[in-house]
């Protein structure tokens, strides 16, 4: 899977395959804060030459276009890549040159990715030997890199911080007996059952100190957001809703899920999407072909091949007119509203508009 669009995958998707088992050890960390998570500043790549720099949410420039690649700038840090390895930048960059987190997270080849954005205070991020673990914002490990690497699909073992938790996989191997292309029992020259190892891979969180505070139990689960999260019961083949403390809050009968934000979240059955309050009761009829999380009031949906926002109220708040197209550089678009911009995709090419639907970058 391409580097740019798993840096977006863990918006959406929760558990993922592993193929080693996992291993966890508890890190007391320092009792730093829960910060804010909004970007205070967006990466935009230079047509000419190739490179990425970040600009403010009036479409400035806030550092000079020299990275090979820029994820989100968010509590203080931007996320960016240089000769091979993904380090931390902060406001002070564009007068001394230095990085606030040295680039040290090596890249292996254009469709990876070592490091990824703050969220909670914690940032996870790979190792040399191929764990990943969290760091805080001064670079250091709080929670050590234990977590194996998975290999499929889209490669993580551990997910990103939100409501101070994330979920993890835990893998344990097991034998069961072997089938053949035509799901028949394999034998021996003896007749006996062949057996062969798997692995059964079950969901659950940490806090922040790595502390498992959700037993693994869930075949898949998203991001908490506002006290709930999504999670997937591999018997009832659809999604509910848990509480911090593991009590189910939504009973299992939704086929798709995003996560709760503003007090709604966007759910599907039969591929079309509405919008349910932490009840369970549908307040946004399903109705669209795609939907995800509200931010700052709106929520971006596709209506056919294009995607506008809506209100709370289910009301266009800006006109469905976007793409419905994924670049290399671009995936996820259009991105929810952040500190007052989002990123769309218009005509083929990314740019980014403010809440009247105005276009902010690049400027005319």
């Amino acid at each position: 899977m391409q580097r740019r669009k798993l840096f977006f995958v863990l918006a959406t998707i929760g558990a993922l395959l592993v193929s080693a088992p996992f291993v966890y050890r508890y890190i007391a960390g320092p009792s730093d804060p829960i910060l804010p998570s909004t970007a205070e500043y967006f990466p935009v790549q230079d047509p000419a030459t190739g490179k990425w720099g970040f600009i403010d949410n009036e479409g400035n420039a806030v550092t000079p276009m020299v990275f090979d690649w820029a994820g989100d700038y968010r509590q203080g840090l931007g996320l960016a890549e240089s000769n091979g390895a993904m380090g931390y930048i902060d406001v002070t960059f564009s007068e001394t040159g230095k990085w606030a987190i040295t680039p040290r997270f090596e890249v292996r080849d254009e469709g990876d990715i070592s490091a990824y954005s703050f969220f909670d205070g914690r940032a996870l991020a790979r190792d040399d030997s191929g764990k990943w673990g969290y760091i805080d914002t001064t670079g250091q490990w709080v929670i050590e890199p234990t977590y194996g690497e998975a290999r499929d699909y889209a490669g993580l073992p551990v997910g990103e911080f939100s409501d101070g938790l994330a979920w993890f996989q835990f893998v344990e191997m097991r034998e069961r007996n072997k089938l053949d292309k035509n799901d028949e029992f394999v034998r021996d020259v003896e007749g006996k059952l062949v057996k062969e190892s798997y692995p059964r891979r079950t969901v659950g969180y940490i806090d922040r100190k790595g502390k498992v505070v959700i037993e693994p139990r869930y075949e898949m689960a998203h991001d908490f957001g506002e006290g709930l999260a999504a999670v997937r019961i591999k018997s009832q083949d659809s999604w509910g809703f848990i509480d911090k403390d593991d009590h189910r809050v939504i009973s299992p009968q939704f086929h798709e899920v995003s996560r709760f934000s503003e007090g709604l979240c966007a759910v599907a059955i039969n591929g079309e999407w509405g919008y349910i309050d932490p009840d369970g009761e549908e307040v946004i009829n399903r109705r669209f072909a795609e939907a995800r999380h509200f931010s700052e009031g709106i929520a971006a949906v596709r209506e056919g091949d294009k995607w506008g926002y809506i209100d709370a109220q289910g009301q266009w708040a800006i006109a469905p007119t976007y793409d419905d197209f994924e670049d290399y550089n671009h995936p996820g678009d259009p991105r929810p509203f952040e500190n007052g911009l989002a990123r769309v995709t218009l005509d083929g090419e990314a740019i980014y508009i403010n809440r009247q639907g105005e276009q902010v970058w690049p400027k005319d």
